[in-house]
């Protein structure tokens, strides 16, 4: 079976990721394009370094993309908002596709606190009809990565509207802690087979500030446990910063064995 594990490079650290997956035959997760200055100017020339410079085309890891997610609104009702979501999105997309990206990941960037019918719903529809589209288009993994979310129950909606088995979800853990009002048992209730992905980070449930595991509060045996309860086999991205706190994360998930070790 072909790794589970995933690393996100540092884009400074570029390469020195790349060998670092190489050796241990792990995968990559790629955030460069996450970011308006970089979708704005030269991308191609960075997606060119990776792909020739650093050979990533060479690369027999899986590769994962992590999508534009700043302050991208695909169901604005202002159609001008939700026209640059849409282009970043496509844009990212494309790039995937560039560099034969299985995955990718997007943000679902619902406001939880906006509770009116009207919204959610918008929400919901907007959602589908542009990723039914996109996935008409793009043979990927489309991705979708809990943020505010405080229940796993208009995901799940969106799954079953989508109905497809590359449309799954990103679950982040991190995020999951500081802003779920409900179990993480729940989560894995609700969504079951479609958890095809996992970021993985910790905290005090305050701040995103993505710790090596074992530094916050979440109960990591009990994430392990669930994921063998529901018989899952999801992709693990250590989503952590610098290299040595990811190999930090690695070691911490060895030694307590904790999925997929």
């Amino acid at each position: 079976m072909s790794s589970k594990i995933f690393v996100q490079p540092i884009d400074s650290d570029f390469k020195e990721y790349l060998e670092y997956a190489k050796v241990n035959d792990f995968n990559l997760e790629i955030a460069s394009f996450a970011f308006a200055d970089v979708l704005d100017g030269d991308w191609q020339k960075l997606a060119n370094k990776y792909k020739y410079k650093y050979k990533l085309r060479g690369f027999k890891g899986l590769i994962s993309i992590h999508a534009a997610f700043q302050d991208l609104l695909l169901h604005s009702r202002d159609k001008k908002v939700s026209a640059v979501a849409r282009e970043r999105f496509t844009l990212n997309l494309k790039i995937a596709k560039s560099l034969g990206a299985k995955y990718i990941v997007f943000h679902t960037n619902l406001n939880p606190l906006i509770r009116h019918k009207s919204y959610l719903e918008n929400w919901e529809k907007q959602n589908a009809l542009f990723w039914k589209e996109a996935l008409s288009k793009y043979d990927i993994i489309i991705l979708f990565e809990n943020l505010w979310e405080q229940n796993p129950e208009l995901m799940a909606r969106l799954l079953q509207k989508i109905n497809s088995p590359r449309f799954k979800i990103c679950f982040d853990i991190g995020h999951w802690n500081i802003y779920s009002e409900v179990s993480m048992r729940e989560w894995f209730s609700v969504l079951g087979e479609n958890i095809a992905y996992v970021h993985v980070n910790d905290n005090k449930k305050d701040v995103d500030n993505e710790l090596i595991p074992g530094e916050g509060n979440i109960n990591w045996q009990e994430f392990s446990d669930l994921i063998k309860e529901y018989k899952l086999e999801p992709e693990i991205v250590f989503e952590v910063g610098a290299l040595e706190k990811t190999k930090k994360a690695l070691a911490y998930f060895k030694k307590n064995k904790i999925y997929p070790f």
